[in-house]
Formats: C-alpha cells, sequence, structure tokens
C-alpha cells in the first residue's frame, strides 16, 4: 500500500497540500479574534480513504457553520485534520499530533474500530476529549472520563443483528464466523436466546467449507470488516453455499460491493450510521461544499462536531476560556438535538440512546437501503 520512504514522504506532502485546500473557509481570513481548534483523524490514505474524506467534509460543514454565526463564545473555530491511513500505529502517533497542540480542545475519531482503541491511551494521557464513532466495546471498557461514544456498542449491534436475520428474516439455522470476538459472542447469545440454532461457530482463519455447506445455513454472521466479509462469501458461494451475509458495523464500506458483488446481494449490516436522505437541508448544505451527497458517516461526523462545539462553548461562557478539562466535563453533560436524534453520554461515556439502522445491499450498490 505504501512505495518507499521518498514515495511515502511525497505523499504526506500531497495530503498536507490537499488537506490545506480542503480545511480553507474553516476559519475567517484576517479574523483578529481569539482562536480555538478542535481536531479529526480519520483514514486520508490507504483502503478506507473515501472514509476519512467524508467526514472531513462533514466537520468542516459543522465548523463553517459555527464560525458564520460567530463562532464560540467569541472564539472562532479552526479545524486540524490528521491522517490514520487505518493504520493503528499511524492512529496512535496522529492522536500524539493532537494531544501535544495546546489549543487543541477536542477530537473526533477514528472511525474503525482497531484504530480507535489503539489511540484511547494518547487522549488519556492528554487529558483530550476524544468524541469515537466506532462500535468496539473496548471504546469506553477502559473507564476513561475523556472518551466519548458516538455509535451503538458492539454488544447491542450483534443482539439487534441476531434478532433482525431471526425475526425479520426468518433465519432458523446460522454459522458465526468470527472476526471481531465482542460482535461474534454478542450476536451468537442472542441467536441462541431467541430460538435459532447456531450450526457452526468458528474462526474466520479456520472455515471448513465443505462443513459449512454441509451445516446448511440460512445465514452467515461474520463479524469482521468489509473486504474480508466480502471475499468470504465469494468462497462460499464457489462451495454451493447461498446463505446471505449478516454483519456489523465493519461491513459499512464501499469495498463489500466492489469485491463482492452478486455475492453479498441481500447483505444485511447494522451500524449506527443513518441514511442521510432523511435530513435534505444537510444533503444540500453538504453536496454545495463538497460536490457530492454525504454518506451515512457523514451525519455521524457532523453530529460529533456539533456536539463538541456546544460543550466549547459552554465551557467559554462558564468560565471564559477554552479548557480540556472543561471540554471534558462539559461533554459527559451535554445535550444535543441532531441529526442523529438526541445525543448525550452516560456515565460509561457511551451515547445513551444510539440508534441502531439495518441496511440491505440491494442492486450492487453501497450503502444500500436502510430497511430499519
Amino acid at each position: 500500500m505504501r512505495g518507499g520512504r521518498g514515495a511515502g514522504a511525497s505523499g504526506r506532502l500531497l495530503l498536507i497540500c490537499a488537506a490545506a485546500l480542503l480545511l480553507a473557509g474553516c476559519t475567517f481570513p484576517g479574523s483578529t479574534g481569539p482562536m480555538v481548534k478542535i481536531g479529526l483523524v480519520a483514514p486520508f490514505e490507504g483502503l478506507y480513504r473515501p472514509l476519512g474524506y467524508e467526514a472531513l467534509y462533514a466537520m468542516k460543514l459543522a465548523v463553517r457553520e459555527r464560525n458564520a454565526a460567530g463562532g464560540v463564545g467569541g472564539y472562532m473555530v479552526e479545524l486540524v485534520a490528521l491522517d490514520d491511513s487505518g493504520d493503528p500505529a499511524q492512529a496512535a502517533l496522529s492522536a500524539r499530533k493532537m494531544a501535544v497542540d495546546p489549543d487543541v480542545m477536542g477530537v473526533i475519531g477514528h472511525f474503525l474500530d482497531e484504530t480507535t482503541v489503539a489511540a484511547l491511551d494518547e487522549y488519556h494521557r492528554a487529558g483530550l476529549a476524544l468524541i469515537a464513532p466506532a462500535a468496539a466495546n473496548e471504546v469506553t471498557e477502559r473507564g476513561y472520563p475523556e472518551v466519548f461514544r458516538l455509535f451503538a456498542t458492539n454488544e447491542r449491534l450483534g443482539a439487534e443483528a441476531a434478532r433482525y436475520a431471526v425475526v425479520e428474516l426468518g433465519a432458523k439455522r446460522l454459522a458465526v464466523l468470527r472476526g471481531r470476538e465482542d460482535l461474534a459472542q454478542a450476536f451468537a447469545r442472542a441467536t441462541r436466546e431467541l430460538g435459532a440454532t447456531v450450526v457452526l461457530d468458528a474462526n474466520v482463519e479456520e472455515v471448513d467449507w465443505a462443513a459449512l455447506a454441509e451445516a446448511g445455513p440460512d445465514a452467515i454472521f461474520f463479524s469482521g470488516g468489509a473486504v474480508c466479509g466480502a471475499e468470504l462469501m465469494v468462497e462460499a458461494r464457489r462451495a454451493g453455499i447461498e446463505a446471505i451475509l449478516v454483519g456489523g458495523s465493519e461491513l459499512d464500506k464501499p469495498h463489500l460491493v466492489r469485491i463482492g458483488g452478486e455475492a453479498v446481494e441481500g447483505a444485511i449490516y447494522v451500524t449506527s450510521a443513518p441514511d442521510p436522505a432523511g435530513a435534505q437541508g444537510f444533503v444540500a448544505r453538504y453536496r454545495a461544499l463538497a460536490g457530492h451527497p454525504p454518506g451515512p458517516r457523514a451525519v455521524l461526523a457532523y453530529d460529533a462536531a456539533c456536539a463538541l462545539l456546544e460543550a466549547l462553548e459552554q465551557v467559554i461562557e462558564e468560565e471564559g476560556r477554552p479548557g480540556r478539562e472543561g471540554v471534558v466535563a462539559a461533554l459527559a453533560k451535554v445535550r444535543y438535538e441532531g441529526l442523529l436524534g438526541p445525543i448525550a453520554f452516560n456515565a460509561r461515556g457511551d451515547w445513551a440512546a444510539p440508534r441502531v439502522c439495518v441496511y440491505r445491499i440491494e442492486g450492487g450498490r453501497y450503502p444500500g437501503r436502510q430497511v430499519r
């Protein structure tokens, strides 16, 4: 995915230039007022590059709108965006870079489970607030007060996926192929509680296709990512298995359709990222800025930015100036009505009333049709 040392440096330079162009307009040139920064860390290079730029345009829109309305507590807002390339080591490094800038009051990121988990310690050490649109249970299990999740947990998503597969689709015999363990455990437990049968439960690296074909599942639940899920279903079709694919939010990537093609037609995945079509005003404003319509993750990024800005304004009004400790405390109490609905966090830092959306891949198109 990367070239040599020289090629990598060149790629990073191009990324910095591109990000600078994209961020133009997030603050007002010539403004003499005080400035405060919020951050975005996302994949701007590599396999998940489109996801990063989808989030970037959404956050740029949120910052632009807040600055046009006068900023937060008299401060203009600057957006700082750093790349993590979808790589856990790079995610931790980018988090450290955010942390050493004293003007950064909070960060939105990292949009993938593995990169979010890899960066948690850095935000905690710096006392820097992180709003994470990520499902891994571990995101809030460490008890870090700086970390807030704007997503359903894998525990919740696994249970909802099982409920949809068994109750709505009528699946009675299900196979579980394990990628993320927390998601797989939640799905398998809920499946059995609903009275269905788990005919095979195996790690994804150890799939016996002949045994799986003989088991005859109605659906295959895979708790890993879109690329691997697509490849698995291609293999399943070659083995004569006609079961549909069911999965969690890590399937919510365009690679599922690009790689899987007809093998993933009818696939079901659960996520907290809603179809933005229901928010026409947001869609129009996003399109005017980006030149194309938003995807589901843009809604999460936009609302996360707005909730962070709301908390930041509260701190400035109460304390007279921004501060990281105050932002963390304000986020714990924030109440914001966004595109996602009410946004507030419980004592663990989890979204108090998380949305769960169900999508079905139809006509070979991503993200598919939101069926619930």
